[in-house]
């Protein structure tokens, strides 16, 4: 490190961590937010959900572009190539008085990672099975409808019967 960067380049960055360590909590709450939603069956509020967790995603995505060019102001006082300022080093090669800070922010940026990683599955995963869920319940109307499938019904009797023609009328109407 050739030169130490002026105080006001580090304060920017510092600013940029914590806006976008804050934005994680906001999309890990987000996707905590959509898991309950998915948990509690509200099929008619997954789509909003969905959409503020891509919002929240759209304002990481602006942190992050913010937070590259702070990091590259930094790394220009310094004369070091800008891929070479991880948190870690940061940590490592910072002033003493935000080594910490550094050190608390690579800390706190892993932990935020792995449980929005672990929530995100979850979600997949509840997700994937609430479709299937749907899938398997639409199964033979959507048959019946579309003419791959013969389905079932009642007859006047009430007796289960085989349902063949309405898919095929139907496809043939459209």
């Amino acid at each position: 490190m050739s030169r130490r960067p002026r105080p006001e380049a580090l304060t920017e960055l510092l600013d940029k961590l914590w806006a976008e360590r804050h934005l994680l909590e906001f999309l890990l709450f987000k996707l905590t937010s959509a898991k309950l939603i998915l948990a509690a069956d509200e099929r008619f509020l997954v789509a909003p959900a969905l959409n503020e967790v891509e919002r929240a995603v759209e304002l990481i995505r602006a942190a992050e572009l913010s937070r590259s060019l702070a990091v590259a102001r930094v790394a220009e006082e310094w004369g070091v190539p800008p891929l070479q300022l991880s948190l870690s080093y940061l940590a490592e090669h910072g002033p003493e008085a935000t080594a910490g800070i550094f050190a608390e922010h690579r800390r706190a940026f892993l932990e935020l990672a792995a449980e929005i990683e672990e929530t995100a599955a979850a979600n997949r995963r509840m997700a994937t099975s609430a479709l299937q869920t749907i899938r398997d319940s639409l199964g033979d109307t959507l048959g019946v409808l579309t003419g791959d499938d013969a389905g079932e019904t009642y007859d006047p009797r009430g007796r289960r019967a085989a349902l063949r023609v309405a898919g095929r009328r139907l496809e043939q109407s459209l």
